[in-house]
C-alpha cells in the first residue's frame, strides 16, 4: 500500500510532458554534423541538443526521421508534433494558414558555393551549371536560375553532387561549408578538394525548432537556450558547429 502511495505521488509530480511522448520529425537524409540516421537511430548535433533540453524539461521524445518532403505533410497534419530544422521561410506557401510556433535560433548554418579550388575567386557569369540537393533551395540565385542564365542541378545525395563538382559535371554546387567538410573525410578525399566562395552571394542563418500543437514546448525550448547557453556552445564545439 506504502509503495503504491509513493508511485501514485511520483506521477503527480512528474510534469504532463513526461506523461505523453512527444513525436519530432527529423529529416531522414544524412547531414553531420547537424544529424543523420544510421540503423534508425537519429545521431549528430540535433540529437544531444533535442535530448538535453529533454531531460532538463522532463519531455519524452520519440523521433521519427522522414524523407524531406513528407516530414512537412506530416507536420502539417499533426502527425509529428515537432520538426527539426525548420524555418519561417520554408515552404511558406505551403505552411500559409498554419499557427506555427518558431523557437529561437537552434544551429548556426551557411549555405553558399563550393567548388575546385582553381575556380575560387572567379565571376559569378562564370557558374553556369550549379548542383545542390532536393530540397534545397539557393535563394540568392533563384533569378539567375529563373532567367536561365544558372541551369540547377538536384540530387538525392551529397556525395553525388560532390562527386559531379570534383568531375566538372558542374560548375559548383550550392551546399553547407561544413556539411561538404565532413562528407569529403568520409569519401576519403582531400579537403581542400572542394572550397567555400565566401565571395559569392551566400546564405548566414539559423535552424530553428518548430510547432503547431505545443507552443509551451517552444518557449520551454527557448528558456534552455537562453539559461543553458554554455551547454549550448559546448555542444556546438564538439561537432564543429
Amino acid at each position: 500500500m506504502t509503495r503504491c502511495f509513493a508511485l501514485l505521488l511520483c506521477l503527480i509530480a512528474l510534469p504532463a510532458a513526461a506523461q505523453e511522448e512527444i513525436r519530432v520529425g527529423v529529416e531522414l537524409q544524412p547531414y553531420q554534423p547537424y544529424s543523420d540516421v544510421e540503423s534508425g537511430e537519429y545521431r549528430g548535433y540535433a540529437r544531444d541538443l533535442l535530448d538535453a533540453f529533454a531531460a532538463e524539461y522532463g519531455y519524452r521524445f520519440v523521433y521519427t526521421p522522414l524523407p524531406v518532403r513528407r516530414l512537412l505533410s506530416d507536420f502539417l497534419s499533426g502527425r509529428v508534433d515537432l520538426k527539426f530544422p525548420d524555418h519561417p521561410q520554408w515552404n511558406a506557401d505551403q505552411k500559409a494558414g498554419y499557427d506555427i510556433h518558431y523557437s529561437h535560433p537552434a544551429a548556426p548554418y551557411i549555405d553558399g558555393i563550393l567548388l575546385k579550388p582553381q575556380r575560387l575567386g572567379q565571376d559569378l557569369q562564370r557558374i553556369e551549371l550549379l548542383g545542390t540537393q532536393n530540397g534545397f533551395t539557393p535563394w540568392p540565385y533563384l533569378p539567375d536560375i529563373r532567367a536561365g542564365r544558372i541551369r540547377l542541378i538536384q540530387a538525392n545525395q551529397i556525395e553525388s553532387l560532390l562527386r559531379m563538382a570534383s568531375s566538372d559535371r558542374v560548375d559548383a554546387v550550392y551546399l553547407n561549408p561544413k556539411v561538404v567538410a565532413h562528407q569529403l573525410r568520409q569519401m576519403h578525399m582531400a579537403p581542400d578538394s572542394l572550397v567555400y566562395d565566401p565571395s559569392l552571394p551566400h546564405v548566414q542563418d539559423h535552424y530553428y525548432l518548430s510547432s503547431i500543437r505545443h507552443p509551451q514546448l517552444i518557449e520551454a525550448f527557448n528558456r534552455f537556450l537562453e539559461e543553458r547557453a554554455d551547454q549550448v556552445a559546448e555542444l556546438r564545439l564538439r561537432h564543429g558547429l
